[in-house]
């Protein structure tokens, strides 16, 4: 016996919809416990706090990241090259200013051709990632 389509447009709505946030693990009797998954979307409504806008450091003499901090920045190139937590505790990082934010990039085998800025690469990032290196 088939449904009228208003029916079955009815019974479709009424369907549990998982939370995009969570992602549900069955524990054990009955009972479903919740699991993080690091997704989690920020509405500007006044109830969550907003993220940390990302900005560019450089790290030692010869790398560039995006992070929202100097620890944010050191972890960005500990997690890149595998080293453990505080390998790079002794290395200076600066905030990058607006002069190298905007100074071009050129590609490494053909000093002709540029390929971009730190300001662009920062604009791009939405998690802190590394942007450039010149070694």
């Amino acid at each position: 016996m088939q449904l009228p389509q208003a029916s079955a447009i009815s019974i479709a709505s009424n369907l549990f919809h998982p939370s995009p946030f969570k992602v549900s693990r069955y524990s054990g009797k009955d009972e479903v416990m919740p699991v993080e998954t690091g997704k989690e979307v920020f509405e500007l409504n006044g109830s969550q706090p907003a993220p940390l806008p990302l900005l560019a450091f450089m790290v030692g003499d010869c790398d560039w990241v995006a992070a929202v901090d100097e620890a944010g920045a050191r972890r960005v190139l500990e997690e890149m090259n595998g080293e453990e937590p505080g390998a790079y505790d002794d290395w200076d990082v600066e905030l990058v200013s607006d002069e190298w934010l905007d100074k071009p990039w050129c590609d490494e085998d053909d000093r002709t051709k540029i390929v971009g800025t730190l300001r662009e690469w920062l604009a791009a990032a939405t998690e802190p990632a590394y942007l450039a290196g010149t070694e």
